[in-house]
Parts: C-alpha cells; structure tokens; sequence
C-alpha cells in the first residue's frame, strides 16, 4: 500500500530535458538594433495538479546576443557594440493549463517570471579614438577592459515569460518569450533583452 501511494504521488511530477533555439533583440530607442541567433539547453520540472493547472520551473543554459549602432550610442565616440554571445543561467517559473484536445495531445498556455545571471559573453567594440582613428577591438560583455571606457553589461537580466506549447505523449513543443524589464547596460540607450525561443523538451 505504501509503494501504491508513493507511485501515485510521484505520477504528479514530470522531468524532462530541453533543448531549443533563440533570437535575441535588445529593444532601445534612438539606435539600431539588429538581433542575434542563440540556444537553449537544459532540464525542468512541473508539478500536476487534478485541475489540469501545472507549475512549471527549472534551469538551462541560454545563449543571447545582439548589436546596437548609430552616431548617438555614446559619448565616448563609440558607434557599434556587437555581442557575439552573452551566456546566461536562465531559471523560469511558471503556471500553465492544460487542455487535453484528443488522441494524447494537450494545449498547455503558460505565463511566469524569469530570472537570467550572465556567465560569460563576448563581442566587438568600433568606434573612433583619442587620434581620430577608427578601430575595432575585442571585449568582454560582463568585464570592463583597463584600456577603454566601455561600461560592461549588467549580469542580472528579469522579466516575464509567455509560453504556448504543445506536447503529444512525452514530447512537448514549446515556443516562449522573454520580456526582460530590466535594462542591461546603464548607457548605449538602456537596452532591453527581448528573446523569442523555440525548444523541444522530453517529458522523462
């Protein structure tokens, strides 16, 4: 009996992994933004309730990036930042409903809050130096170089998500949207994550 209630239980839990692509876009006014291809990796868990609602969380590793120009970027006469990659721990929570339609397929619309930490991230600086010079010169998104007035990215990237997935047995497939809130550089037009994701996720 106690082997039947503990099976029963865990029947309302599923873990899955996921993998997916990204199309990053930093929202800003003033400057041209051009968005940037990524991914997504990583696993979840969502908890069933018997009113079809599920809560959904969990951790993956995502990639983002994007490039701003325009003569106004800056004051330090810097024209473009393009960002090869800016890796970050991505950590969801959300609720969804899900609604059976036939033949084991569901419809499960999902709204929650994420959390990304930057880890890592590169890229390229242009502009015109001290001497009137153009240059290009490699940089670290989250580290500020000793030999250049450029400002990194802030780490801590949060906001909303909305998620529309459809999942047939233990196969789901998601699309998501990541609305970031905050900004992720003080200047260069307080830029704005904007994350459009497409995944497929294995319920285990």
């Amino acid at each position: 009996m106690l082997f039947w209630c503990i099976s029963a239980y865990s029947q309302h839990w599923n873990y899955g992994i996921e993998v997916g692509y990204t199309n990053n876009k930093f929202q800003t006014k003033g400057l041209d933004s051009h968005p940037q291809s990524g991914f997504k990796v990583g696993g979840i868990i969502d908890y069933n309730f018997k009113s079809n609602i599920l809560i959904e969380t969990g951790i993956a590793y995502e990639r983002k990036g994007g490039k701003l120009e325009g003569t106004n970027l800056a004051s330090q006469k810097i024209s473009k930042i393009e960002v090869s990659h800016a890796d970050y721990l991505n950590i969801p929570v959300s609720v969804g409903y899900k609604v059976d339609i036939k033949n084991k397929i569901s419809f499960i619309p999902q709204i929650g809050w994420f959390l990304n930490i930057g880890v890592q991230g590169s890229g390229q600086l242009s502009g015109i130096d001290n001497y009137n010079q153009p240059y290009t010169m490699g940089i670290d998104i989250f580290s500020a170089p000793s030999i250049s007035q450029y400002r990194p990215f802030n780490r801590i990237d949060t906001g909303p998500i909305f998620c529309l997935n459809v999942q047939y047995k233990k196969v789901r497939l998601k699309c998501s949207y990541e609305l970031g809130i905050n900004s992720v550089h003080p200047i260069y037009g307080s830029p704005k994550n904007r994350t459009l994701g497409a995944s497929v996720a294995y319920i285990l």
